[in-house]
């Protein structure tokens, strides 16, 4: 979100332009959402958008997304655990409905914006992958195997959400995790 000084933002006008950006995703696409329909849907200005957004990409990335992982799931959870919601977050994430709706447009726009790319991984990915147990326990683990969990959990979600539907199934992802968990140094009962 764009942050600048002065008066403090009313939460409802945010909520207002959130929710009526993921129903616009639902009616017409990324591609043919506008500021001025998601003003227009939320009875807020162009300018209060603006304000807070500084591009639709923005906008449709916190709609979507949030504006801050939700790092709950991974309170307490052990190394299994943090791998287990990693792959079955990812899939719920890319199930629904208006995040699949926005993620074909939102990828091209990513593609030539590396700010937004980078701020989309080290937001996201960045503070998840510190709460990855290390073998054997405590918080003192590999960044890198972190980060390339979080992708090939993320990156088959995505890929099964929208190339291959018809694969994204409970069994697939235990698959997967079949796959994961022995990568990562997790054994049966560890």
């Amino acid at each position: 979100m764009n942050t600048t000084s002065g008066r403090p933002r009313d939460p409802r006008i945010a909520a207002a332009v959130l929710t009526a950006t993921r129903e616009l995703l639902l009616e017409v696409g990324f591609d043919q959402l506008s500021v001025r329909a998601v003003a227009t849907r939320a009875g807020v200005s162009r300018a209060a958008i603006g304000r807070r957004w500084e591009s639709k990409a923005q906008l449709v990335l916190d709609a979507v997304l949030g504006v801050a992982p939700d790092l709950t799931p991974f309170d307490g959870a052990d190394r299994e655990g943090w791998i287990r919601w990693v792959v079955t977050g990812s899939s719920e994430l890319f199930r629904q409905p208006e995040v699949r709706a926005a993620v074909p447009g939102l990828l091209a726009t990513l593609r030539d914006h590396d700010d937004l790319r980078t701020a989309l991984w080290q937001n996201f990915a960045g503070p998840a992958a510190e709460l990855l147990p290390a073998e054997g326990g405590g918080r003192d683990t590999d960044i890198d195997t972190a980060r390339a969990l979080l992708a090939l959990g993320a990156g088959a979600a995505m890929f099964l959400s929208l190339i291959a539907p018809s694969e994204d199934t409970d069994e697939m992802r235990a698959a997967i995790l079949a796959i994961l968990l022995p990568g990562a140094g997790v054994t049966d009962g560890s």
